[in-house]
């Protein structure tokens, strides 16, 4: 007998994959996301690292502007006392932050005289709604966006008072290839000499100093321009309350808006500086080699034997400005005698950049 056409039984459709198949499927997923995720990660850190360069870039050429209408650079530190002003509230007109500028009115002020309380023309501390609001401004272009020491939420030091709070940066100027006053730091021959942010013992700004703080004028770079360090990086904290120095760029400290070339880039010798280091304040993140060599005393010079490097989260290296105001990446493993020699302005040592 004939089955007629509707009664015969059709094949079974399969709507669905088998265990091996969807097993196969996902070990693809999880080998494309395997490689995916570097190559995104290693996108993002040369993001970081470029948009890092351009910030550096901007603080040069402020600088410049800077040099441009007071004919010489910024000085490294207003006073040679703890705390002070530094170039990095100088430049603040040349980046587009005058508002924040005019804010550090204390800046402003003529003489330090004998006054050794807060505020004052020292530096920006001091319970003072105007000096505070400029203290806790955030400005993009003095933060490096691979630190998380300047991230969101985690870049405040001391926020909750009225006196300290300020927000932490990452770049530093070069002082030179010693300490913070061209003086060596170990028994080498170095080369040793100041850089375009050198301090002098007992420098002041009071119209009446014997020392009047200056800026280094460019005819002044006996080296050139191109073969002197300005403004390298440095890493943050994250402590929420006092860190120390490291990542205070508004101070004219070691580890604050200031470095030395005496050690080469991420150096694996300690930072040598004024006041605490970060993991004795409680930042366990922070992996930078430190030693405080003496705790800070405010009105009175600190800085003599204190150094702090370039230091970056960038693999291999920092970003760093020249003189001249191009920007390079320097790797660690750059050659120490190079590196001192540009930290110096009038050294006259040939520093070989290919080294």
């Amino acid at each position: 007998m004939v089955l007629s056409r509707s009664l015969r039984v059709k094949p079974f459709a399969r709507n669905g994959f088998t265990l091996i198949e969807l097993l196969v499927v996902i070990a693809i997923i999880a080998i494309l996301i395997a490689l995916l995720v570097p190559a995104v990660q290693k996108v993002r850190a040369a993001s970081a690292r470029t948009q890092c360069s351009n910030n550096i870039k901007q603080l040069a050429l402020a600088c410049h502007n800077y040099h441009d209408a007071k004919k010489e650079f910024p000085y490294g530190r207003r006073y040679d006392l703890w705390d002070t002003y530094t170039w990095t509230q100088l430049i603040l007109p040349y980046i587009e932050k005058n508002d924040v500028y005019v804010n550090y009115w204390t800046l402003q002020t003529a003489t330090l005289g004998t006054n050794t309380n807060y505020p004052c023309a020292n530096g920006p501390i001091g319970d003072d709604a105007r000096l505070r609001e400029s203290r806790h401004a955030l400005i993009p272009a003095f933060n490096c966006p691979s630190d998380l020491g300047t991230s969101a939420g985690t870049i405040g030091n001391e926020l909750n008072t009225s006196s300290f709070g300020f927000m932490r940066g990452n770049y530093r100027g070069c002082t030179s290839s010693g300490d913070m006053y061209g003086k060596s730091t170990d028994s080498t021959t170095g080369p040793w000499g100041v850089g375009i942010f050198g301090v002098y013992n007992g420098q002041s700004d009071d119209p009446t100093a014997k020392l009047k703080t200056h800026g280094v004028k460019i005819r002044q770079i006996s080296d050139g321009t191109s073969s002197t360090l300005m403004i390298s990086e440095g890493v943050a904290t994250i402590v929420s309350g006092w860190g120390g120095p490291i990542g205070s760029h508004i101070y004219g400290n070691m580890g604050g808006a200031l470095f030395t070339a005496s050690l080469v880039p991420n150096s694996s010798s300690p930072d040598r500086l004024i006041g605490p280091c970060p993991t004795t304040q409680g930042d366990t993140m922070y992996k930078a080699p430190c030693s405080s060599i003496g705790s800070n005393a405010w009105f009175t010079p600190s800085g003599a034997g204190a150094t702090a490097a370039a230091r970056s989260k960038h693999d291999g290296g920092v970003n760093a400005a020249l003189a001249d105001g191009s920007v390079r990446f320097f790797q660690n493993a750059v050659n120490q005698t190079t590196w001192r020699a540009l930290g110096t302005i009038r050294g006259e040592e040939a520093a070989n950049l290919s080294e």
